[in-house]
């Protein structure tokens, strides 16, 4: 059993089996950046004391260039190869709602990232290495540094599901970052029911779009359920500390 929580942007409303966007890149070229997480419990840029034009200490606020990267749109501008579902039946559906064990009886109760009581995108997983989110192509200017990075949460599973034991993970969650077919790093959840941040870089070269997706990578079907939100491009990190 897996479950995938995620909250998004893009540009595309995700309510089939395939996605509508084309075909995927099929390249797994590891020349990128390695993944780097954090812990976090909250999305630290929702604090309105935080205005447009900047943060406090002078340094730039960040500006997502994914459409509905938290999700709080619902399920809309993102693909999936995945069935979107409400009620979960069975491995390889997922839905966009704002408490796990609402989709799964067996996953833990969270709240999402941006907020902790609005979206984010859940799954169940397959034991095969599919896209559990993806973008129509976006823009982005030439010869610049981008962070690709999203906030990623364990939920399975409850003591009363038989399953876990409410404190470590069944099975590890294991998403990885593509850029243009270019993966930019491999990031595994560690703790149950804990928003944990990945942050990948990629530099755009002579590339002036881009191709965004997160692949499931753990094969192994049990335990892999887990929670995204605050999918997130742009040149300021939203998980490391500037």
């Amino acid at each position: 059993m897996r479950v995938f929580l995620l909250s998004l942007v893009a540009l595309f409303a995700c309510g089939s089996d395939k996605s509508q966007f084309g075909n995927d890149a099929s390249s797994a070229n590891d020349a990128g950046t390695d993944a780097t997480s954090t812990s976090d419990g909250g999305n630290p840029f929702s604090d309105s004391s935080i205005p447009d034009t900047g943060a406090p200490d002078g340094k730039p606020s960040p500006s997502n260039l994914i459409p509905n990267g938290d999700f709080e749109q619902g399920n809309v501008n993102f693909g999936s190869d995945y069935s979107y579902a409400t009620n979960n039946t069975v491995e390889g559906q997922y839905t966009v709602g704002t408490n796990g064990q609402a989709f799964n009886g067996a996953l833990v109760t969270a709240g999402d990232h941006t907020s902790g009581s609005s979206q984010m995108f859940i799954g169940n997983g397959k034991a095969t290495p599919d896209r559990v989110w993806f973008t129509a192509t976006l823009t982005v200017q030439p010869s610049t540094s981008y962070y690709f990075e999203a906030f990623v949460m364990n939920l399975c599973c409850t003591p009363q599901s038989g399953l876990g034991d409410g404190v470590n993970p069944v099975g590890p969650s294991v998403l990885s970052f593509y850029a243009n077919g270019q993966l930019l790093g491999t990031r595994t959840s560690s703790k149950l029911g804990v928003w944990e941040g990945l942050t990948t870089s990629w530099n755009s070269g002579s590339s002036t779009t881009v191709d965004l997706k997160l692949v499931n990578s753990n094969t192994d079907a049990l335990g892999n359920d887990f929670a995204v939100d605050d999918v997130y491009l742009g040149t300021v990190s939203t998980v490391l500390p500037n």
